[in-house]
């Protein structure tokens, strides 16, 4: 269903005249380098195609003949390639001989491995039958001739300074690149599949046809923590995946154009600077519409990016979030506004796991079903706040609440807190008992870890919380840490500029056990108020004495979401020395 759903995907792009998609038999690359002949065969320059990014150089984005995966072994690709395929060439720490004899046959050994692969790369072009383009002849008359030698010093530096980056190939006094030539991109095409021949067709299992089934599933790039290099979905590449005799793809035989498309599209979402992708925890999450759908001016993967993730830590398009802010608004009031609900949605979550991905997250519904669910849980964060906090909270800032520091936040908290998101089912109470664990440890308790709070309690245990405070909330564990919030301003207004309040050194005891803590605190409180003078102490002896009012003693014991509830008691109460009052109004006659 998955891949199906992503092939689906990959035609609705392919459609587009405007997307960037890689057409079958195409995929794209990052191209660091052009190597530019002369008509003859001579090596003109090497011309770096690098673009300029900020204060970074970065790869330019290039579609070029597909010629599947690499693994450990040699094999060339047509028209385009790595250095040493291209040119032959070595790194620096190759090209003397050492004088140690077990490091010089390790040299000697990785040389032979050099001009092996630019052998293949020779071979692979002499196939190309001559007169197909004139560009044909130039590039073999360039490979009968060159040698690696030949390269100049200010070439090997910037082959060194590109380290490993892939180059095409131009002609001098032509426009478009060799490999761009519609005829060769059709005969190399034509070859591919001629060499594959009858023998692997069978019926694909994602379109039910007979097809020319892929042996191999190229590697999918773009996860988080996976290998660099890619790793696979859906592979058989070890003897010991194979059974009743089947091998390698015919274990789940998908043909090679349904392969070439959920492929291409799934490495499509992965790309960085793709806005329907979100990292959440260690899951990396892509996610499309079936078809294209705005709201408020707004893409509805969009929506989902800010609602659901926010595009990290980093600065925001202010103009997309401004809108995009908007709609979530609409959202956390309950209106989805005039949208398609009934287009089809999909979310597919990947965690790395060795060379292979596994899948953290699948979820398929309507449009209207996931906004709808993305509206619950904005409402359900929804508590007091500064003009300084965000008023929609990404699922990142939320699983930072759970931890010291980003890397200490546990691997299955993102996918499960995403999970409770999408389908409105339960947020881990394991979450809540991290974000009451940070607290205890002293961490600042600032509105993002008030609302995933508040937004447990809501949904997990039928807590109806308010936004702002409630003063007459019958729960004891409520009052109590409204009371904690009191006994703490006390102390703050008659010690100035104290360092440490009795939040950093009793919070933690008096959220889980009051009546050990308590009464210490309430006989503390009385040096406090004394210290004060005029109207602030009586204020204070009013709101001290207004909380008490609603406490009939101390328990013992706190349950976690009686802790909760001291938490958001507290919270409240903090928050409101700090809201103005609306003035009263005053009737005129």
């Amino acid at each position: 269903m998955i891949l199906q759903r992503l092939c689906e995907y990959y035609d609705r792009l392919a459609a587009d005249l405007d997307s960037s998609i890689a057409p079958h038999g195409m995929v794209m690359q990052n191209i660091a380098f052009a190597v530019i002949l002369e008509p003859n065969g001579r090596l003109h320059q090497i011309e770096d195609m690098r673009l300029l990014d900020g204060k970074s150089l970065r790869p330019r984005r290039m579609l070029v003949p597909d010629c599947g995966s690499r693994t450990s072994g040699i094999s060339a690709q047509f028209l385009w390639d790595k250095a040493e395929y291209l040119l032959g060439s070595a790194p620096a720490e190759l090209r003397s001989p050492l004088a140690d004899e077990k490091t010089e046959a390790t040299r000697q050994k990785k040389l032979r491995r050099i001009a092996d692969s630019h052998g293949a790369t020779v071979d692979v072009h002499a196939r190309v039958p001559a007169g197909l383009n004139p560009a044909v002849d130039t590039l073999n008359t360039f490979f009968t001739t060159w040698s690696a030698t030949q390269l100049t010093e200010d070439q090997c530096a910037l082959l060194e300074e590109l380290s490993g980056g892939f180059g095409v190939f131009r002609i001098r006094g032509e426009q478009e690149f060799v490999h761009e030539d519609k005829n060769l991109q059709r005969w190399w095409s034509n070859q591919s599949q001629s060499e594959t021949g009858a023998e692997g067709q069978a019926r694909c299992l994602i379109t039910g046809e007979t097809a020319t089934i892929a042996r191999l599933h190229p590697l999918i790039k773009g996860v988080a923590g996976a290998q660099t290099s890619g790793a696979g979905i859906a592979t058989f590449n070890l003897t010991a995946f194979e059974s009743y005799g089947h091998k390698q793809g015919d274990n789940a035989p998908v043909g090679e154009e349904s392969v070439f498309r959920y492929t291409t599209a799934l490495n499509h979402l992965l790309q960085r600077d793709n806005r329907r992708r979100i990292q959440v925890g260690d899951a990396t999450v892509v996610f499309w519409a079936q078809r294209p759908t705005a709201i408020a001016d707004c893409d509805a993967e969009e929506l989902l990016l800010l609602g659901l993730g926010g595009d990290s830590e980093g600065a925001e398009d202010t103009g997309l979030a401004t809108r995009v802010g908007e709609a979530l608004g609409k959202l956390r009031e309950g209106t989805i506004g005039d949208i398609e609900a009934d287009v089809p949605f999909f979310l597919l979550g990947l965690a790395p796991n060795n060379s292979r991905l596994s899948i953290r997250i699948w979820e398929e519904c309507t449009l209207g079903q996931l906004l709808n669910r993305v509206g619950q849980h904005q409402r359900e964060l929804n508590i007091a706040r500064s003009n300084r906090d965000r008023e929609h909270l990404p699922l990142w800032l939320l699983l930072r609440q759970t931890a010291r520091e980003s890397k200490e936040i546990p691997p299955l908290f993102g996918g499960a807190l995403l999970r409770a998101v999408l389908t409105g089912g339960r947020y881990p109470d394991a979450i809540l008992a991290a974000a009451l664990r940070r607290i205890r440890a002293g961490d600042d308790f600032r509105h993002p870890r008030a609302a995933l709070i508040k937004a447990i309690l809501i949904r997990n245990h039928a807590k109806e919380i308010p936004v702002m405070l409630d003063e007459n909330r019958p729960e004891p564990a409520y009052q109590l840490g409204r009371l904690f919030a009191v006994l703490e301003k006390a102390q703050e207004d008659a010690l100035p500029g104290i360092n440490a309040t009795v939040k950093d050194r009793y919070f933690g005891a008096a959220s889980a056990t009051p009546a050990t803590v308590f009464p210490r605190l309430i006989r503390g409180s009385q040096h406090h108020i004394h210290k004060l003078d005029g109207g602030m102490k009586v204020n204070t002896e009013k709101r001290v004495q207004a909380v008490m009012e609603r406490i009939d003693g101390f328990p013992s014991h706190l349950d976690l979401v009686g802790q909760g509830l001291f938490a958001i008691g507290y919270y409240h109460q903090r928050q409101s020395f700090f809201t103005k009052k609306a003035p009263a109004s005053a009737d005129i006659d």
